[in-house]
């Protein structure tokens, strides 16, 4: 069952967590594979379950489809581990593999969220707690288009950074104003899929007279300064 959301924005933050991530935004490799590394600060084990929700830009929404056994046939990707217990102070890599074959259009990227859903686990007993206060982590996991089209419009309008995403692929607009005297609320990393429109709010330490922005695309093979003036 698909279903329709809308984000407030898809922007990269820090958050601690006794489970972590390495990355919350891995690309695929040229076949379409990529591995993500996972890990256990707790002094208890750790049992994960993950899950994958495809992602597609339809009308400058998202439209989320959770896979599951009733549409395997139509499964893009799947996990070397979909669980797994990670003991301690210990790693253990997850590989994203690519299923796509003829279903996937590679005019255009694919776009998967990854879910890592932790929870304590009791060796002496042998099955999950019921009992977790990790939230878990959600990155997404994308399989580039074949040949990229960066085609993009950014202003600044009511203190948001307006982003067009036009392209066939996605990019990622960069600010960054810290200095000696301030080093809090003065950056923002703003990825913007494929097709999409949206504003993302500016720190409140940005100063928007002459901002720039940084443009680049996932391999960083595209990069482009824009300069821009608050529109109000």
């Amino acid at each position: 069952m698909k279903k329709v959301i809308t984000l407030a924005a898809l922007v990269f933050s820090n958050s601690t967590f006794s489970m972590g991530v390495d990355t919350m935004l891995l690309v695929s490799d040229e076949y379409g594979n990529g591995v993500f590394t996972v890990s256990n600060e707790k002094t208890i084990p750790e049992f994960i379950q993950t899950k994958i929700i495809q992602v597609e830009v339809q009308d400058n929404q998202l439209v989320r489809t959770p896979y599951t056994e009733d549409n395997v046939d139509d499964w893009r990707v799947t996990l070397t581990h979909p669980k797994m217990i990670v003991e301690p102070g210990r790693e253990k890599n997850v590989g994203v593999r690519s299923l796509c074959g003829s279903k996937c259009d590679f005019s255009h990227d694919q776009y998967f969220f990854v879910r890592f859903e932790p929870s304590p686990y009791d060796p002496e007993v042998n099955k999950k707690s019921e009992v977790s206060n990790n939230f878990g982590y959600r990155p997404i996991f994308v399989i580039p288009a074949n040949k990229q089209k960066i085609d993009f419009s950014i202003v600044v309008k009511n203190d948001e950074l307006v982003v067009e995403n036009n392209g066939n692929t996605f990019i990622k607009a960069h600010i960054d104003q810290c200095n000696d005297k301030v080093n809090s609320e003065c950056q923002l990393t703003a990825l913007s899929l494929a097709g999409r429109k949206r504003g993302y709010k500016l720190p409140k330490h940005i100063d928007t007279k002459n901002l720039m922005v940084e443009v680049v695309n996932h391999d960083q093979s595209y990069r482009k300064k824009v300069y821009l003036d608050d529109e109000k």
